[in-house]
């Protein structure tokens, strides 16, 4: 696995001595500052083995095995033996799990790694050994020696390859001060080891040219010295950029994680992120381990233990949601770019509309894909007729103005051919007299004759019959919709019980009470009767900018899902633009017994 496959960041921790602190928890972030807690914030691996609790756990890739690892500490001071029992009579276990897929994960079991004598056995992690094929396992005991008047903390190693079987244990690190917690990274043939100086209670830094013992040397970090009262160093290599995030604990303040950042590890410099430039969630994060993974990873992160509604990782809005020959499909517009500015076009694809699965760029505005476009890939829809697979989507002209093209497939999933000219554009509909902000957000309705109907606008909402061909329209048929309250932009309409049901979306994408509104007509044309909101925020939940949705009836069911977008969590990680900083989130939809749309409960 390359570095530029991964996209985002797991956190294994646990939280503190509380009751069930001392379990394993997950947190999930795609830029490596800003966290969210997974599984509601709940324990997601539980020991019932020796202490029945554990603390420090570690995430390790087992590159040859396609599978990972997670160890820990068999500790629970929330038992009450407190610190003293816990250094001198604790546990000489680490718990191990195994998954293939970091979200079902093996029963724990336990080895026996201390030494004999060993008061305890701390922070465990893991290292692949490119040079030797196995993994570098270790941890922090406190041993006394028979040279020695009283216990210290030293770290041990011992080598294995599947983490049941273990090579003899042997002492790795010894200094003159007592040392727990380390951590080791490597780049460019380079180890650096991060421990915790358990007398001064700060971290310094070695880097070697191996994994052994002998080749280390000390390295300066003045900032990392400076910084007292932490422990539970981590290091990770940010997944954008040549820039390294190490982690501390600030177990002196109970603050949980700090953050700092360096461009050059073997510089030594640190900087330290500014409160407010980092959200480690809502639970405290006590000392873990980061591992990044990849968008396929955090995809079935979030449909095991994300919450409920976001359904893809990433920054993606304007979703369009349908199914075809029993798979789902997915087409959004690609966010994340100041102004609106992306120019791909993603789709993704599912069974189960929970784990999506990328399946590639499909039209890209700043290539030849579009011969009349140069930019700004907003707001897509999709539609199928007689085995083709017809893409409508919006694109900026050499002029500047907004246009609708389309492109056809014999797949969902593409290969796309564009058509060489905009299907809608301003200069048509001011020619043909109809109300228009802009010409985009198209969506595509099939009446039950078989003819096929675009919707769009921003600011005035219309509608015209597509032709036979799907890739042209009928002019003498484009009119304005009347009725719609507060119309800003991307109209849908469908019809169940006698009646057309129309939503829109109102306000501004970049407003936290962007919403979407319902109405009803007897006539695909109108006039629309408003209703009611259908879905709008839930600030407890820090769902804001709840809008710009499509609505999917399953085949032959009376059964429905709204696919829409939010403003990114958690909330704080874009102070501005938030609304091009925007994810995907899917969320039944119903109808009550009068027949009418019901609110999308958030």
């Amino acid at each position: 696995m390359s570095e530029q496959d991964y996209s985002a960041y797991l956190l294994v921790h646990f939280i503190g001595e509380q009751p069930n602190g001392e379990q394993v928890y997950f947190s999930y972030s795609e830029d490596g500052l800003h966290w969210k807690d997974l599984n509601a914030g709940l324990p997601i691996l539980r020991s019932e083995l020796g202490e029945k609790g554990v603390r420090d756990p570690f995430l390790v890739r087992s590159p040859k095995e396609d599978k990972f690892y997670l160890i820990a500490t068999d500790l629970r001071i929330a038992s009450g033996k407190g610190w003293g029992s816990a250094q001198t009579e604790g546990s000489r276990d680490i718990i191990v799990w195994e998954s293939a897929d970091l979200v079902n994960w093996s029963s724990p079991w336990a080895v026996t790694v201390g030494v004999p004598g060993a008061g305890c056995v701390w922070a465990p992690e893991a290292i692949y050994d490119e040079a030797s094929g196995d993994f570098l396992v270790f941890w922090a005991s406190a041993t006394q020696e028979p040279h020695e008047h009283e216990r210290k903390q030293k770290i041990y190693s011992a080598r294995t390859k599947d983490f049941r079987s273990f090579t003899a244990t042997e002492k790795y690190i010894e200094r003159e001060n007592h040392i727990i917690d380390t951590t080791i990274i490597a780049h460019n043939g380079i180890y650096y080891r991060y421990s915790k100086d358990e007398t001064t209670k700060n971290i310094r830094v070695e880097k070697g040219a191996s994994l052994d013992k002998n080749s280390f040397d000390n390295l300066s970090a003045p900032a990392l010295e400076a910084l007292l009262g932490v422990e539970g160093p981590q290091i990770f290599k940010l997944n954008d950029r040549e820039e390294w995030c190490l982690i501390v604990d600030r177990f002196a303040e109970g603050k949980g994680y700090l953050p700092l950042l360096t461009s050059d590890l073997e510089s030594g410099v640190f900087r330290i992120v500014p409160e407010g430039s980092f959200d480690l969630g809502k639970n405290k994060k006590r000392h873990g381990g980061v591992l990044p993974i990849t968008a396929a990873e955090s995809s079935r992160l979030l449909a095991a233990f994300g919450d409920g509604h976001q359904v893809l990782p990433g920054q993606f809005a304007d979703p369009d949601l349908a199914k075809f020959g029993g798979r789902y499909y997915l087409y959004p517009t690609t966010d994340g770019f100041t102004g609106w500015s992306g120019t791909q076009f993603h789709v993704f694809s599912s069974d189960d509309m929970r784990i999506w699965k990328d399946e590639g760029v499909i039209l890209d505005l700043a290539t030849e894909d579009v011969p009349w476009a140069v930019g700004s890939a907003w707001a897509p829809a999709i539609a199928s007729k007689e085995g083709k697979y017809y893409y409508y989507f919006c694109g900026k002209m050499e002029t500047g103005q907004s246009a609708i093209g389309v492109a056809v497939a014999d797949n969902p999933a593409g290969p796309f051919k564009a058509q060489p000219q905009p299907l809608i554009t301003m200069e048509q509909t001011k020619r043909l007299g109809i109300a228009m902000g802009q010409a985009i957000d198209p969506s595509v309705y099939f009446e039950e004759d078989g003819t096929a109907c675009l919707l769009f606008g921003n600011g005035h909402a219309a509608i015209v019959q597509l032709g036979e061909d799907m890739v042209s329209v009928i002019e003498e048929t484009m009119k304005n919709i009347d009725g719609l309250h507060d119309f800003r932009e991307a109209v849908t309409v469908l019809k169940r019980g006698g009646l057309y049901h129309f939503t829109w979306s109102c306000d501004d994408t970049g407003s936290e009470d962007y919403h979407v509104n319902y109405g009803t007509a007897e006539q695909l044309y109108g006039p629309v009767t408003y209703r009611y909101p259908v879905l709008f925020k839930n600030k407890e939940k820090d769902m804001l900018g709840t809008a710009h949705h499509s609505i999917l009836q399953e085949p032959g069911t009376d059964k429905y899902w709204i696919a829409y977008h939010r403003f990114v969590t958690p909330l704080t990680r874009f102070t501005e633009g938030k609304g091009y900083h925007r994810e995907t989130c899917i969320d039944p939809l119903a109808f009550g017994e009068d027949g009418l749309m019901q609110q999308v409960k958030l």
